[in-house]
Parts: C-alpha cells; structure tokens; sequence
C-alpha cells in the first residue's frame, strides 16, 4: 500500500472514530449519575421567581392604564399595600388561574377589607404589544363578571378603583419584573410567554414583604411531605392567608381586631409558603393568662377572707352591743 493510501486510510479511521464518540450518549457512573461535563448543553426555561424581599419597586415607572392613559405605577398602588399579579392578558391558561385564584381569595375576605380601601391589586403584563382593549375586557371580567364562562366578578363597587389592568413599554415591563425577580421569556416556537405562576405583595411604599406561588393563595392544602395532620385526618400545610400578608405589609393598619391579634400568635413560614401557629409566642401569651388567673385567684381569696374576718367582727360587735358585754380581747 502506497504512503498516500496509508494516510487516507488513517484520516478515515479517526473520522469514524470521532463521530462515534459524537454520537456516542453520555454514559452514567456507577452511582447513576452522569459526570456534568458530560452533560449535553440543553437550553432550559428561564422562568424563575426570584425573592427580592426589602427591595423597593421603582413607583415613578409609568404603565398605561385600561383607557390607553399614562399611569405611574405609584399612582396604580394609590398608597395601600397591594398585590402585584405579573401576566399577559392573551395567555391561553395559566395567567387566568392566576387571576382567577386572586379573585377568589379576595371575593372571601370581609366586606370591611376591600380592594380600593384597605388594599390595591395591579395586574401588569409582561407582553408590551397588548394595549387597553385588552386591558378594559380583563378588567370587566374580573369586576362585573362573564356571562360566556360563567365566571362571577370582584363585585364590589370599590374594586373599579383599586383593581388596576396595566400595560406598558418593553423596558418599564423589564425594570419592574426584574425588581421583583420574576423571570419570564418568550418562546418563539408557540409564540406564548413561559413565566412562572405567583403574586407579589408590597407595602404602601412599595417594599417588597412576601410572595406567594402557584394558583391559590388562602386556606389549608394537603401535601405529600410530612406536616401537621389536621382535625380530619389530612396532613395540611399552614394556611397562605393572603389577608393577613396584606395587613402586616401596611403595619397592621387597616386590620380588624380579630386579624391583628392572629398575626401575633402566628408566624410566616417561608419553608411551607404560608402562616402557621408559633407556638413559643401562645406558650409565652398562655403563661402570661396563667399568671394572670393566678394572681387574681390569690387576691379573690385574699378579699374573701378579709370579708370573712370583718364579718366576724361585726357580728361579735352586735353580740356584745345586745348583751351590754364588750367583745372579746377588749378594754373597760
């Protein structure tokens, strides 16, 4: 064989050998695990929520409200502690869970804690080509109702103030969301947004104090790890009550009595998403009545025998005054 042909012979044999490697999966460890540097490099979704808790949104950033009309997003929030809800108003499914779970808890909170009172909700969409049409039907939905679907609207008259449908510019989009650490793309492929499903709530001032995941935000929710097992038997989580986040986001003002005294016996826990009961701070409360009961019990019965005691007296006094004898112990 020629020189020539030994060197073609040899390139074709490290070619084949290449494209076999190429081709060739990555293979996994004994343990199961595949080394990361063999990894193939898949694009992932950058949909995230990213905890900001203390930041400050930037209020002067202006939106456009349901009539096309310049709005800061200050002037939206109109100084109340307020529900951030990040969607698009096209989106297919999840955006409407969203606002359907927002509404839903809100329909439930008393009469005398209302959006355009004591609170504010601003839906902001993240898609800068929607515009107030779009906005304006939303906002009817959610506040009046949709005989199409059946859905039952906010439907109280407060809620046409303090239940704001905003759009904006590409950059003011980008500048609140990623304040807040929500992290959304487009997909070109289906020409729909991947975002994640969560609100955020904020002070009047516009502080960030919680977030809440998923499509409901109040009540008990059964879950697979371990927890507290309820009265019927269930293993529950603690309660995302998103009232009590709203009052403790504005320092109690705005609260009931009854909301105020729940938030002093209970705690948020970040790990389960939700307010559970702290159990050092009922001890501390129950200890503090125990005394209480105590001391009072101690000086009920201080009283009583001192009662015993004059009673007593006075009717040895009465004895004597009717025998002409001087009570007992006494003096000439």
């Amino acid at each position: 064989m020629s020189l020539l042909a030994k060197s073609q012979a040899a390139v074709g044999a490290l070619a084949l050998l290449g494209a076999l490697v190429v081709a060739a999966p990555a293979r996994a460890g004994n343990d199961g695990v595949v080394p990361k540097h063999d990894v193939p490099n898949i694009a992932r979704s950058k949909a995230m929520i990213e905890e900001h808790i203390g930041t400050h949104v930037p209020l002067n950033l202006v939106f456009r409200d349901e009539d096309d009309k310049e709005i800061t997003f200050g002037a939206a929030m109109n100084g109340k502690p307020t529900i951030l809800v990040p969607v698009y108003y096209r989106c297919p499914m999840l955006c409407t869970k969203v606002l359907n779970g927002v509404l839903e808890v809100c329909r439930q909170m008393p009469l005398s804690y209302s959006a355009g009172e004591q609170f504010s909700i601003v839906a902001v969409s993240m898609d800068s080509k929607e515009h107030g049409a779009l906005a304006r039907a939303k906002k009817k939905a959610y506040l009046h109702g949709d005989p199409a679907t059946g859905q039952t609207g906010y439907g109280r008259a407060s809620g046409e103030a303090g239940w704001r449908f905003l759009t904006g510019t590409k950059e003011n989009i980008a500048t609140l969301l990623d304040t807040v650490g929500y992290k959304f793309e487009f997909d070109k492929m289906v020409k729909e947004f991947d975002h994640p499903a969560g609100i955020v709530i904020l002070s009047p001032m516009g502080k960030i104090t919680r977030y809440f995941y998923g499509i409901t935000y109040d009540g008990e929710f059964e879950k697979d790890e371990p927890g507290t097992t309820g009265a019927n038997g269930k293993v529950t989580r603690p309660a995302t009550t998103l009232h009590m986040s709203l009052v403790e986001a504005a320092d109690g003002k705005g609260g009931s009595l009854w909301t105020k005294l729940k938030m002093i016996c209970y705690r948020y826990d970040h790990l389960n998403q939700g307010y559970a009961l702290n159990v050092l701070t009922v001890v501390r409360i129950g200890g503090l009545i125990t005394l209480a009961l105590v001391v009072t019990g101690v000086l009920l019965a201080l009283r009583r025998e001192r009662r015993k005691k004059g009673a007593a007296v006075a009717a040895q006094t009465a004895h004597a005054t009717e025998t002409g004898a001087l009570p007992s112990g006494g003096t000439a």
